[in-house]
């Protein structure tokens, strides 16, 4: 009696073609992780891998960048800590306060 090998499907099986796209080395990883932890954001909501192209691909919740791969980290990092990647912020909820000083509608100040 033979055996049959079980066949995965394709999009499982193991790909070393570099016309795909890669994972950053672990390492890097751990990096990225560590990072994003000590920023106060979630590891999960922030994916980087590395294009055929040889560009590293940061994508965040609210975007994604492409870097260099010899420098990825160090502008990605120069990024993050300007909330390039930070969701949105919505304006405060409320009525509005005025400024002091303002003007009344005769240009003489209130």
């Amino acid at each position: 009696m033979r055996r049959q090998r079980r066949r995965l499907p394709l999009r499982q099986r193991p790909c070393d073609d570099a016309r795909v796209n890669q994972d950053i080395s672990p390492n890097e990883s751990l990096l990225l992780a560590n990072l994003l932890r000590a920023s106060g954001r979630d590891p999960d909501s922030f994916s980087a891998v590395v294009q055929p192209d040889g560009l590293v691909r940061v994508s965040g919740p609210r975007g994604t960048a492409f870097y260099p791969r010899g420098t990825w980290f160090t502008s990605f990092s120069r990024h993050l800590d300007k909330s390039f990647f930070d969701p949105a912020v919505p304006a405060p909820a409320g009525p509005r306060l005025e400024r002091k000083g303002a003007f009344a509608e005769d240009g003489i100040e209130a």
